[in-house]
């Protein structure tokens, strides 16, 4: 089986999941809660959990909140999730769907599905087939479906409608292939996500005797604190860029090395050395016979499970005898009571859309390569001008320097971001600079400097790399309205030969010609993620391009700089961000609705500038004409929050 360093989890700069199927069975609800808070996991799912439905009673563990799916006590949950106390994690619970085999939290940003599903029970499966995976996801659990992704040998369990479902919603499997998860030789518990770099392995040393195993997941890059930053470093001569060298070719190898063992800390307060032997009996056991159910290993689950039955229950009863006064009573009573609610779900933003993946009808599917090579790689990060660069001030420069040694590996990432519709949380983080607007005198005026995101030489090459081919695509298959300029090949002389040809055609028909030019206050700013999500979805281009999009515009975040003064990092709730290569494409495809509104014909657009001319037999009939179109372009400004 695969096995991972133990790790601490002290900084919050990772989510620990631990995900267990403890089939009802009391002791192994404990042990599962013990070893996951020795080891410090921050989640626990938990399928088929211990619970009492008649007094409506579950285990709870005091380091942890507890999230079931309970609205009554008529029916005992199939699924249950702990999530840790601690200031540094933030949860709330959705619940897309009433069910009692699937939950929802959201914990710092990351959606944790937990799910189960019965055998021969597909209600739960066909509930979770339906649901679109957001982006920084989570799915874990006891699936009881076979498909040759994770094991090799027949389909079972519509595992084929699972693996399908993973690959149109970008969820990577996190499983090792063919490592079993249970006695029986099956891998059957599965955790699929869309984060990059998360992990997953089965760990013996966690076993709960169940007859599942446990298995261990990481996600990584999830921390609710602000970016710390960075200070500058400036490499100047040929020996600085040859030291820069060094040090990247010895990070590498470092990376690859892997972390440090680390031991975890405490124990649950009733955990005695007598449980820690019986624990390491079992285990050993297990290691010698992992699979089947011979009689050594049943024999040796069950003295687990009666050491940890009866320590527990000696702990509580010598923790009962020694009360003295009132106040252990009335502490004990507090135990009975459930843990504190959860945080509310966040605000939604008023004037953007709930959902961007509602079904929609396409009237075509626009094709767009997932693949990357080499070559365009190093044509859009490195064959650049020396731009400016984040706040990593790392230049395209070094990376020329360096390329020999990181070229695949950007080229990977560069192609694992496209394909699995992600956008790596590093490179939403931005540095603002302040730039006056010419002719602005009033520079006390916010209106009056235009904000500019340094943004990373490698975020840069991803972004322009997308926006060439949105680019190319965008015209070849007519996505963007003929007069709709400030794309590659489409010119502002191009679109005011266009404009003049048609006036001067208006004068030789003896028509009079009436112009409306409009402007698109905030531009970029006014960019919505889930509108623009749903915009490409309408438009035809592929889910994974929609995801990245979406992923792109959500857990942004940017510091400005002033002169030599930089505020604190602050979470940006929406428009596409200045100075990213892609963002001038996207917001030709979010404002391309406005291009079939009224007249086409008589629409004409660069950037966010657009002019509608009207043309008729008088002044008052054009005039007429070209205020309707004026307030139909102001009411769908107004319906999609421009």
């Amino acid at each position: 089986m695969s096995r991972r360093p133990r790790i601490h989890n002290s900084d919050r700069k990772t989510l620990k999941v631990f995900q267990a199927n403890v089939g009802k069975i009391p002791p192994a609800h404990d042990c599962a809660l013990a070893l996951a808070d020795s080891e410090k996991y921050d989640i626990v799912l938990l399928q088929e959990p211990w619970t009492e439905a008649k007094n409506s009673r579950c285990l709870t563990k005091t380091a942890y909140d507890t999230v079931d799916s309970r609205d009554t006590n008529d029916t005992r949950p199939r699924v249950m999730t702990y999530i840790r106390k601690d200031s540094r994690i933030l949860a709330d619970q959705k619940r897309p769907t009433v069910t009692r085999d699937i939950l929802w939290p959201t914990v710092n940003g990351v959606t944790i599905v937990n799910f189960y599903r019965q055998p021969r029970y597909d209600v739960s499966l066909d509930v979770l087939l339906r649901w679109p995976a957001p982006e920084r996801t989570l799915v874990a659990g006891d699936f009881n479906a076979k498909h040759y992704s994770w094991q090799t040998g027949r389909l079972e369990g519509r595992g084929e409608d699972v693996a399908a479902w993973a690959a149109e919603n970008g969820l990577n499997l996190l499983n090792t292939a063919d490592v079993p998860t249970n006695p029986h030789g099956n891998t059957i518990d599965l955790a699929f996500s869309n984060i990059a770099l998360a992990s997953a392995v089965v760990e013996d040393h966690l076993a709960t005797s169940s007859d599942h195993f446990t298995l261990s997941v990481i996600l990584p890059d999830v921390s609710l604190s602000l970016p710390q930053v960075p200070g500058k470093v400036r490499v100047t001569t040929e020996e600085e860029l040859k030291r820069f060298k060094e040090l990247v070719a010895a990070g590498s190898a470092a990376g690859a090395a892997g972390r440090p063992v680390r031991k975890g800390t405490r124990s649950a307060p009733w955990w005695t050395d007598e449980c820690a032997e019986a624990a390491a009996e079992y285990r050993a056991i297990r290691r010698i016979l992992p699979l089947g159910f011979s009689q050594e290993v049943q024999l040796a689950r069950r003295e687990f499970q009666h050491v940890v039955r009866r320590a527990k229950r000696q702990y509580w009863r010598n923790l009962i005898d020694g009360f003295s006064d009132s106040a252990s009573v009335y502490k004990a009573v507090r135990w009975l009571k459930s843990p504190g609610a959860f945080q509310p779900p966040p605000l939604q933003i008023a004037d953007d859309i709930a959902d961007p993946w509602i079904p929609v009808r396409p009237a075509r599917k626009i094709p767009f390569a997932q693949e990357v090579t080499l070559e365009e790689a190093e044509d859009a990060t490195i064959r650049t001008g020396n731009t400016s660069p984040g706040a990593d001030n790392i230049m395209v420069k070094l990376l020329q320097a360096v390329w020999d040694i990181i070229g695949g590996h950007v080229c990977r990432l560069y192609q694992g971001c496209l394909s699995g519709g992600h956008h790596p949380g590093v490179f939403r983080e931005a540095e603002v600079v302040m730039i006056p607007k010419p002719g602005k005198r009033n520079l006390s005026c916010p209106r009056a400097w235009r904000p500019i995101s340094l943004l990373s030489c490698l975020r840069k090459g991803l972004e322009r790399l997308i926006a060439r081919r949105l680019a190319w695509a965008s015209i070849h298959y007519a996505v963007l309205h003929p007069q709709q300029a400030g794309a590659a090949k489409r010119s502002a002389i191009d679109l005011v030969a266009a404009l003049v040809h048609d006036i001067e055609e208006a004068f030789a028909r003896g028509e009079v010609a009436t112009l409306v030019t409009a402007d698109i206050q905030g531009a970029f700013d006014t960019a919505m993620c889930n509108r623009l999500v749903l915009r490409l979805r309408e438009q035809g281009w592929p889910d994974n391009l929609a995801r990245w999009a979406g992923s792109f515009m959500s857990g942004r975040s940017a510091r400005v700089r002033y002169q030599d003064t930089t505020t604190p990092t602050t979470p940006l709730q929406r428009g596409l961000p200045q100075g990213s290569p892609v963002s001038p494409i996207l917001f030709l495809l979010y404002t391309e609705p406005i291009y079939r509104l009224g007249n086409p014909e008589g629409r004409f657009g660069y950037a966010d500038d657009t002019a509608i001319l009207c043309t008729g037999k008088s002044v008052e009939e054009t005039s007429r004409t070209a205020s309707e179109y004026l307030q139909e372009l102001v009411n769908w400004g107004a319906a999609n929050g421009i």
